[in-house]
């Protein structure tokens, strides 16, 4: 019987556990201003002053050189657009404040560093 209460104990804790790198809707939410962008793994200056905005289900991005919107899922660390553009993100927490993004284009891996504004 001992062992049983330790059991649900331990699985009730795992249970409260909150994968802190595991990105969740709220913290997408809002603008995000790129610091640092990579074009397979070397600096690029290109997209100095790409942003990407992230309000409900729609991301607003100029990182493509003009402003655009598409729709998105968010499946734990995969952004996956749906509607307007045809790309699968991988994000990842960097802190509170910043995050990073990686996504291929043309055969061609981006990294992007990115700080909420």
């Amino acid at each position: 019987m001992k062992r049983l209460l330790y059991f649900i104990g331990f699985i009730g804790i795992l249970a409260a556990c909150k994968d802190e790198n595991q990105i969740d809707p709220e913290f997408l939410t809002g603008k995000w201003i790129v610091q640092q962008a990579f074009r397979n793994e070397k600096l690029t200056n290109t997209l100095e002053g790409a942003f990407f905005f992230f309000d409900g289900s729609i991301m607003t991005s100029n990182f493509l050189g003009v402003e655009q919107q598409a729709h998105y899922v968010l499946k734990k660390n995969d952004l996956q657009l749906t509607k307007g553009l045809d790309y699968t993100f991988h994000l990842k927490k960097q802190g509170d404040h910043q995050l990073e993004l990686k996504v291929e284009i043309q055969k061609t891996l981006f990294v992007f560093k990115l700080k909420k504004e």
